[in-house]
């Protein structure tokens, strides 16, 4: 299953960087794809750029090393080490080179500010329109993919995705639905949820696969982290970017991410249709990355007309509107630069509120 578009890795340098490394490995092998493995230095005050490339240089060093066996084993690997924050360097990055998924772990109490769920990890898997693999532990790829379907808004791209992966590493797929345990009468019954579980598997390449089709009833949280205690990927479709909600990210997304121990797929959900969603994801990333280039080669103005759109696509995706804003004042549209700056930071505010 050959895929070359790269997977970006964005790496902590920390006690999980060996399990992190172990998995983006294989699934370099498998998907036969480059990686792009990025690692963010945060800000010092007052620092020169003599500082500043002390220590990107002292990282690379520690980086290469850590990255000579995915060297050995024949991949192709690109490093990009940066001052600033791990999550925008990991989301514009993936943009700029076109990446197909980013992946990147748990983080520990040492690193909290930057890297443990509820900051920069969380912040990647709000904002990012790619796929976000979080790793926790060596097993991610070992034992079987467990697919949380919620079957009042179901997300075909994250049924797919399940799909994919199960294939890709051989392993099981479960696949899972939580009905209410109230005594009212709405939604399906379990055999009813059974059903349309098993229509909906049959619109995806499943023959050979060893699927089991889960149906209980309680606390979707709850029951998804009990059931992904023997998984080794959880798999899991949010809901999108249409509206600057509470709901824009899913909560029960959130608190899969928050408490579950094991590693997560979350699958953005752009449009209902799972072959134009996939194309939407393509086309968004694609403009992001020609934007980026052409940001940095000095051709705004050539850039205008291609983020221009993808901003009004995707009107509630942080990224994208800096990437909207940075354009807009090289061609000295300051006013409305302003103006998407404001929308980018109230997006992100209201994420970390929520």
């Amino acid at each position: 299953m050959t895929n070359r578009k790269p997977v970006l890795v964005a790496l902590p340098l920390d006690h999980q960087t060996d399990e992190l490394l172990a998995t983006a490995l294989e699934l370099g092998k498998r998907l036969e794809c480059p990686l792009v493995v990025v690692h963010a230095l945060s800000k010092r005050r007052m620092e020169g750029e003599p500082g500043t490339n002390s220590r990107i240089a002292a990282a690379k060093e520690i980086l290469d090393a850590r990255l000579r066996p995915l060297r050995e084993a024949g991949l192709d690997v690109r490093e990009v080490i940066e001052v600033g924050g791990p999550a925008d360097l990991a989301i514009n990055t993936a943009l700029r080179t076109g990446a197909q998924l980013i992946m990147t772990g748990r983080g520990r109490p040492a690193t909290i500010r930057r890297w443990l769920v509820g900051s920069a990890v969380e912040a990647v898997v709000h904002r990012s329109v790619l796929p976000v693999w979080v790793v926790r532990g060596e097993r991610a790829v070992r034992r079987p993919v467990l697919c949380a379907v919620d079957l009042r808004h179901p997300s075909k791209v994250g049924l797919a995705s399940g799909v994919r992966i199960a294939r890709l590493f051989e392993v099981p797929l479960r696949v899972m639905t939580v009905l209410s345990d109230n005594s009212s009468n709405e939604g399906p019954s379990a055999d009813e949820a059974r059903r349309d579980l098993e229509q909906m598997l049959a619109q995806h390449p499943i023959d050979g696969l060893d699927i089991e089709v889960i149906v209980v009833t309680g606390n979707p949280v709850e029951r998804i982290v009990d059931a992904a205690d023997d998984a080794g990927l959880l798999v899991v479709g949010s809901r999108g970017y249409t509206a600057p909600t509470t709901e824009w990210h899913d909560s029960v997304t959130t608190r899969v991410l928050r408490h579950s121990r094991c590693s997560i797929l979350a699958v953005r959900e752009v449009q209902a249709d799972l072959e134009g969603s996939e194309r939407e994801i393509v086309r968004l990333a694609d403009a992001c990355r020609v934007t980026w280039q052409l940001i940095e080669d000095g051709r705004a103005a050539e850039a205008l007309p291609i983020i221009e759109p993808v901003a009004q696509r995707a009107p509630f995706n942080a990224t994208i509107q800096e990437a909207y804003a940075i354009v807009l004042e090289k061609v000295d549209q300051r006013v409305e630069a302003r103006a998407r700056r404001e929308l980018a930071q109230m997006i992100r505010a209201r994420i970390d509120r929520s």
